[in-house]
């Protein structure tokens, strides 16, 4: 069964043919269920409650290695919670991007064996 297709910025897309979009199976439906954990927290959607991940408790926190750490484990977490990516390659790096903001940038291997690199930064 496919899922309806989310942009990026949480709409739903429409095709050419004037029809919502489904995502295809493999690199696409990966990258739309890993920005489903990165860009909401738990509790977004009722049926889910645990779905998402909870980025924003760095606000506040200083620009460290510890907080990038604590980041990238919360975004790990969230990714294994329900088992989507058993047995994948998962690796996440935080980067500072300034003062009072860091970039995690999350890699990870398809089911087809294809790269996927996605990037999220979050305000400090």
């Amino acid at each position: 069964m496919s899922d309806l297709f989310l942009t990026m910025s949480g709409d739903l897309l429409v095709n050419g043919n004037k029809d919502i979009a489904s995502v295809n199976l493999g690199s696409q439906n990966d990258v739309q269920q890993i920005y489903l954990r990165l860009m909401t927290e738990p509790g977004d959607f009722y049926l889910y409650p645990s779905l998402g991940t909870d980025l924003s408790i760095l606000y506040g926190m200083p620009q460290s290695q510890e907080t990038g750490n604590l980041g990238q484990r919360l975004i790990r977490e969230a990714l294994e919670r329900e088992n989507i990516f058993v047995g994948r390659n998962i690796e996440i790096t935080s980067v500072p991007t300034g003062p009072d903001s860091i970039r995690f940038d999350v890699h990870i291997t398809s089911d087809t064996n294809e790269p996927i690199v996605l990037s999220v930064t979050q305000n400090l």
